[in-house]
């Protein structure tokens, strides 16, 4: 079976995304051929034997994008992935990339967000995670909390604002913090991740660059009521009709919340060729979750409602927010790939490539189940049509 990994992307995420890409084809190795589908940060699909390579991106873009193929997706009969020599030539022709199923490894915007999603469903392929509802929804911070909190699960008072307002009615908007949700609070872009763009306010002049620093990464900008003295618990879930929990962890950060650098920046191990510990998995952290059984099973009950209103499927992970009295508040769901969480699987034996396999089974079992369902409908309409034309042109 061929699996491609489609990576990259015009994304803030962009280098987050190539050591996922990396990390997951590390473990599907083990199974699958797999293909990489490079996206550089100017939207180029590339394919190539070089991009199996991490030291490929070390210096942050590829040594010379003319000597990889390109990659093109066409519609003539079938929708089908086409590799494209990047030179031309009596034997250098184009040839069908031969891909049974996908694996989204783009994190953010275009590829996180439900983008990628779509055009997989439009080309009827089987991908890994969540679909175009789940991932937009859990991308989208106003949105899944408003659903959230309208479906009974608990979040922290927010408010959120656009940019324009911000740019027409700043005072209005810093009053209207003040007034419902006072200080501490986090000022977070609407539509971000790895903690980019997010700052914690404790006063009226961080506030006012929290929200200028947002509405760089988005035009819509949410702003959530902080807690004094509490902690994080993350939760991961996996599966799609009957959905289970893992372990519980709780994050370590010497700072208010975890930072792009407290998640991804860390000091690399001696193997660190091996690219299949970095990232999330590296941040300080004890599993499992120093708290009451009780309160854990509260957790995992709470992260698998959460995954089964989004319509999420796959894997993902549930963080969430506690006060010093152990009040539990949902705070966010990460989609595929935005956590993958493999190191809170492995206390139940089931190691990466276990779970980068259950995954690529569970996308096609998903994508079995879809097609069976009715997508056409044949009906009488269009002679209706016909003759309502008709007596409109007499």
């Amino acid at each position: 079976m061929n699996v491609a990994v489609i990576f990259g992307g015009r994304s803030p995420e962009h280098e987050v995304s190539i050591v996922t890409a990396h990390q997951v084809k590390s473990a599907l190795n083990e199974k699958y051929e797999v293909t990489l589908i490079y996206i550089t940060k100017e939207g180029e699909w590339l394919t190539g034997d070089e991009l199996h390579e991490l030291n490929t991106f070390t210096n942050g873009c590829l040594p010379n994008i003319l000597n990889y193929d390109r990659v093109s997706i066409e519609f003539e009969t079938r929708p089908t992935f086409y590799s494209i020599p990047n030179r031309s030539g009596l034997f250098n022709k184009k040839k069908t990339l031969d891909i049974d199923v996908v694996f989204p490894a783009i994190h953010g915007v275009n590829g996180e967000d439900g983008s990628l999603q779509g055009l997989l469903e439009l080309m009827n392929i089987p991908y890994v995670g969540a679909g175009v509802v789940g991932s937009s929804i859990g991308m989208d911070k106003i949105i899944m909390k408003s659903i959230l909190s309208d479906s009974g699960l608990p979040v922290l008072p927010f408010i959120w604002f656009t940019k324009h307002q911000w740019n027409t009615t700043s005072e209005d908007i810093i009053d209207r913090v003040q007034e419902k949700l006072g200080y501490p609070v986090f000022v977070k872009p609407a539509i971000s991740g790895s903690s980019i763009g997010v700052s914690p306010a404790r006063n009226e002049e961080e506030l006012y660059n929290a929200i200028e620093l947002a509405c760089r990464y988005c035009k819509r900008i949410v702003i959530e009521e902080g807690i004094e003295q509490g902690y994080e618990i993350n939760c991961s879930v996996m599966g799609s009709d009957v959905p289970v929990a893992s372990v519980c962890e709780q994050p370590i950060s010497n700072s208010d919340f975890l930072s792009f650098d407290d998640k991804y920046i860390h000091d690399k191990p001696d193997d660190s060729d091996d690219v299949s510990r970095e990232g999330m998995a590296g941040a300080q952290r004890e599993i499992p979750a120093p708290i009451a059984d009780d309160l854990t099973l509260h957790i995992q009950n709470l992260a698998t409602d959460t995954f089964q209103i989004l319509d999420c499927s796959g894997i993902a992970r549930i963080d969430f927010l506690l006060t010093a009295e152990d009040i539990v508040y949902v705070n966010e769901i990460n989609t595929l790939p935005g956590s993958f969480s493999f190191y809170l699987w492995e206390p139940s034996d089931i190691t990466f490539p276990q779970l980068t396999s259950e995954l690529v089974t569970l996308a096609l079992e998903t994508h079995k189940e879809k097609n069976k369902l009715i997508y056409t409908n044949t009906t009488n309409l269009l002679s209706h049509a016909s003759a309502s034309l008709g007596k409109l042109k007499e």
